[in-house]
């Protein structure tokens, strides 16, 4: 009889991921990227959201770690932000304009109203990859959300992997824009 399997924990896994798709960006720059979680994101985990939809992730901190130990995986560095009310989120984006390169945005609860968080993406002239647990079109939101419309990308249905695919896509963009020549 063999021995269990030790599992790891999510933070390792995820940074043995980052550790392995690094080689494929097509740059190496150390980017800095925000990670930002809306309304109702708070409530991940036991007791929380349905885990037929957000999965195994346990709590906001766990997915939040989890993503930011793929990012160093991949050579970048990643903040994470959760705020319940648009206007926190509003101020956390026009606030880090300068220190970061990127966004990616769950914007949950805001999904079909956040103009205010909409126009402050666009304003910053960064790129974003908005994401979500969920296939927001299920739903019949097949317009998409406010946020969607100037979005880089956008990564949903794939429960706590659409935050995995959406950074590792929103790196290999940047990585990618970094190479063209500026006229």
């Amino acid at each position: 009889m063999s021995a269990p399997q030790r599992v790891p924990s999510p933070e390792t896994w995820a940074r043995d991921l980052g550790r392995s798709l690094r080689p494929f960006r097509p740059a190496t720059a150390r980017w800095r990227l925000a990670l930002i979680d809306g309304p109702n994101m708070s409530n991940l985990g036991e007791g929380g959201r349905d885990r037929r939809t957000y999965g195994s992730i346990n709590s906001i901190g766990e997915l939040q770690g989890t993503i930011a130990a793929l990012a160093d995986g991949l050579g970048v560095a990643l903040s994470a932000y959760q705020s319940n009310r648009e206007g926190d989120i509003v101020a956390y984006i026009y606030d880090r304009i300068e220190e970061v390169d990127a966004f990616l945005i769950n914007p949950a609860a805001l999904t079909r109203y956040g103009a205010p968080c909409a126009l402050a993406l666009a304003d910053s002239r960064k790129q974003y990859v908005e994401l979500h647990f969920a296939n927001i079109a299920t739903v019949g939101w097949f317009d998409g959300a406010m946020i969607t419309r100037k979005a880089t990308g956008v990564v949903m249905g794939l429960r706590h992997y659409s935050y995995i695919g959406a950074t590792f896509g929103l790196v290999c963009s940047l990585d990618a824009d970094s190479l063209v020549p500026r006229s």
